[in-house]
């Protein structure tokens, strides 16, 4: 039960940072701190991946992934 629990919250979340979060950073940070949130992001989904005590059903990968969308974006950004 507690794992279906934390699915949920976990796309809550998900959902969060793409609909709200990623079109403010388009718009109002500079490039290079963007790239720097995504690899700062995908830091965090790695270092959670490679710990054996974490078990999340390969949530952690989504979250490595969400930050390679995120520096990506920072990538595109024309300033």
């Amino acid at each position: 039960m507690s794992a279906i629990v934390a699915a949920v919250l976990f796309w809550v979340v998900l959902g969060f940072g793409v609909f709200f979060i990623v079109p403010k950073l388009k718009n109002n940070f500079s490039g290079i701190k963007v790239i720097l949130i995504g690899i700062s992001i995908i830091l965090v989904g790695g270092i959670i991946a490679v710990d054996t005590r974490s078990d999340l059903g390969g949530y952690e990968y989504l979250v490595v992934f969400l930050g390679l969308i995120i520096a990506a974006i920072g990538f595109g950004k024309k300033d």
